[in-house]
């Protein structure tokens, strides 16, 4: 009698979308590191982002922009207060949320840090031909569960 597990067939570890998601992921903070520094992360970046192209809004707010959980966002937003890069009041208008909006030090923080991200990025398409970014963009936002669409 075959036993159940001698049924089973491997994965090609290699090829399974886990695998290159997890290589992908890797890659893109070791050239995050080697370009911006280990000074601010990519996700407080994006917080420095949002709120700068945006403007003031809740932290609940960006955290839905930026696709962060309630934990990573509050965690992220402290550190950055503590660099003195944004500034977290009460809302006025709901007295349980907190409003961030970015300080002078993050303003100018956030002028130095944009043209870096924007080279982790190109350094990260380098391998793809330039008519592939598009596509590449699509695919990762279908398998992030966005769908294609641009936001």
């Amino acid at each position: 009698m075959e036993s159940p597990t001698s049924r089973l067939v491997p994965h090609v570890f290699a090829d399974t979308p886990g695998h290159l998601i997890r290589l992908l992921y890797q890659r893109h903070n070791a050239i995050w590191n080697a370009t911006v520094g280990d000074s601010i992360t990519p996700t407080q970046f994006a917080i420095l982002n949002v709120v700068y192209a945006e403007g003031p809004m809740t932290q609940h707010e960006v955290s839905v922009r930026i696709s962060a959980d309630t934990s990573t966002m509050a965690q992220s937003a402290g550190a950055l207060e503590r660099k003195n890069f944004i500034k977290r009041a009460v809302n006025p208008a709901d007295k349980r949320e907190r409003r961030i909006t970015l300080t002078r030090t993050g303003r100018r923080e956030y002028a130095q840090l944009l043209p870096k991200a924007d080279e982790v990025q190109q350094l990260l398409f380098s391998v793809l031909a330039p008519d592939g970014h598009d596509a590449a963009l699509t695919v990762l936002r279908t398998l992030a569960g966005l769908g294609s669409a641009r936001p």
